[in-house]
């Protein structure tokens, strides 16, 4: 190994080398300062946040939704070539949209921006009303006769590397249990995560290197094809819930109290399903599910 991949083989874990280190650094000493580096930052920080919840103002709603519409739409506008709704309906030719769904009908669903309103034809593809979403297609007769709908989704590139560390993902505590314990509720332990309801977003920063984890408990049973949805939307389907879009893209997605127990992987997402009488071990590639 040439030095120029030994010091990217540090970066890549989070260590700084000094300029006399860098200069003394060879492939037969590498490994034994990469792990002295190492032991010596051996801190680990995890911040946890959930979606607001409970009585807030109407100002802070609009604001809020505001702000979710805008970032999902910057999304949306880096993988297409969109105009507003009002603009569109002056060009007789195919373009492409963005839009909140605020209402479903039978043949369509209602779209608006900023700029005004329109009747959009067509299947509603999954559709639900307060989605973010573009549209690629034609106005007629003053309603979009859609052809495609172009969701916020996890960006094909998204490639991230495996676990840096054991992460157990449990609703309950078992004595054997070790690595990162991330449990819903509130425990106090020094591996062990929690501060989250039904839904947390968990960041656990270790020897530089950040694994986000999205949990989520839903009222019904969520299956594999579900959610790919979830994730393509970037929106958790909870309502009453202010803030509840998908901002940071999750090395995992945790669903605790379903149904069953399942794993699949969802671009580069490890989407993890534990029933109420189960855990789930996550190391580096793998899941192994356990019983409470």
């Amino acid at each position: 190994m040439d030095k120029r991949n030994i010091i990217y083989l540090f970066l890549k874990n989070g260590v700084m080398l000094s300029p006399e280190e860098a200069e003394a650094i060879d492939e037969t000493n590498y490994m034994q300062l990469l792990e002295k580096k190492l032991s010596e930052n051996k801190g680990e920080a995890a911040v946890v946040s959930e979606p607001k919840r409970g009585r807030i103002s109407c100002e802070e709603y609009i604001k809020t939704c505001g702000k979710n519409f805008e970032f999902l739409r910057d999304v949306l506008l880096r993988k297409t070539d969109a105009v507003s709704i009002n603009k569109g309906k002056k060009i007789f030719s195919k373009v492409t949209i963005i839009g909140r769904a605020r209402e479903t009908r039978g043949n369509g669903f209602v779209v608006e921006d900023v700029t005004g309103e329109t009747e959009v034809v067509g299947e509603n593809n999954d559709v639900k009303a307060m989605d973010i979403l573009g549209l690629r297609g034609s106005f007629k007769e003053n309603r979009f006769h859609s052809e495609q709908v172009i969701w916020p989704d996890i960006p094909l590139e998204n490639n991230p590397p495996p676990l840096s560390m054991k992460i157990t993902l449990t609703t309950k505590i078992k004595d054997d249990m070790n690595g990162a314990i991330i449990i819903p509720g509130r425990e106090k332990s020094e591996n062990i995560i929690s501060g989250f309801g039904r839904i947390g977003a968990i960041r656990i920063t270790k020897y530089g290197r950040e694994t986000v984890v999205l949990a989520y408990s839903p009222d019904n049973q969520i299956n594999e094809d579900e959610s790919v949805k979830i994730l393509k939307k970037r929106i958790i389907p909870e309502e009453g819930v202010v803030n509840n879009i998908i901002k940071e893209i999750p090395n995992i997605f945790w669903l605790f109290n379903n149904a069953r127990n399942w794993t699949s992987n969802y671009r580069g997402v490890v989407v993890v399903s534990t029933d109420k009488e189960s855990f789930a071990e996550c190391e580096k590639d793998e899941v192994v599910f356990g019983s409470l």
